[in-house]
């Protein structure tokens, strides 16, 4: 199956109107996707000639030992659930971040302000580091959005500010409880390689096998570690924007999409008896 479960919209760090995403995912002709923005189902409801192909969800971010874990929750649809409740509060952390990572910038000489950033996210619900690193690359600060965060937005940056997030067991625990499942998004970019198990020990149901992170060799790692285990194996593109050379959709076994489909049956019905 040609399936591409990790995309983003202007409604948190992507580029592209759900609209124009829509547009690309019925031209690539996805089996199935989800469009997984940051915190929150603005993108939602997807048109109705897409919505048999459509795997509900979002793109959580959590804390965990001190380091970020993002968890793609699967089969999360109602902005009343649990989850989107408590995410409500992240969104409003989110701008007060960004207020101190422009702050730190300013400091560092980088000539920036939230009118720049704002430019930069249209459309969004909640402002994040591409918005800013996106700012800065359109005032020529920087060579490039990966020049900033090469420079000063990547974890321990100099410009970066850390944002309050949920714990990533509570984060598990939400997911599970508005109905869905909890996958571990991008492994490859935990910052420490334990806390893929640790992740796992508190309840998540699945890894996010194929990445654009991932290599060859990665991807046989987490795919063993997953079957070992009894997770789910999912993959995207993480799109943000166009990148030279990639499409959306990777390539996956029709039962991993099974497996997953019928994993998210079973957490609507469990929530629903909760």
């Amino acid at each position: 199956m040609l399936v591409d479960l990790h995309l983003h919209t202007v409604c948190s760090d992507g580029v592209w109107a759900p609209e124009r995403l829509y547009q690309e995912i019925r031209a690539r002709k996805l089996d199935w996707f989800c469009v997984s923005d940051h915190d929150n189902l603005n993108a939602y409801p997807v048109p109705a000639d897409l919505a048999s192909r459509s795997i509900p969800g979002l793109e959580v971010d959590s804390h965990h030992a001190g380091h970020t874990a993002h968890l793609l929750a699967y089969g999360v649809s109602d902005v009343a659930s649990p989850l989107l409740r408590a995410l409500t509060t992240q969104l409003k952390a989110r701008l007060e971040r960004m207020e101190a990572m422009i702050a730190r910038c300013n400091e560092l000489g980088l000539d920036v302000c939230m009118s720049d950033v704002k430019a930069q996210s249209v459309g969004a619900s909640s402002l994040g580091r591409p918005h800013l690193a996106r700012a800065l690359h359109a005032k020529g600060l920087v060579n490039s959005v990966q020049d900033a965060f090469d420079r000063f937005l990547a974890d321990e940056g100099t410009g970066y500010v850390a944002l309050e997030r949920l714990p990533s067991r509570n984060a598990i625990e939400l997911i599970h409880a508005s109905g869905g499942v909890a996958i571990i998004a991008h492994p490859k970019r935990l910052q420490h390689p334990e806390h893929l198990a640790e992740l796992v020990a508190l309840g998540a149901d699945g890894i996010e096998v194929f990445h654009p992170t991932a290599d060859l060799a990665d991807q046989a790692f987490f795919s063993e570690f997953a079957a070992g285990r009894n997770l789910l194996a999912t993959g995207g593109s993480d799109f943000h924007a166009p990148v030279p050379g990639r499409e959306l959709g990777i390539t996956i076994e029709s039962a991993a999409i099974e497996r997953l489909l019928e994993a998210i049956r079973r957490a609507n019905k469990l929530s629903e008896i909760a």
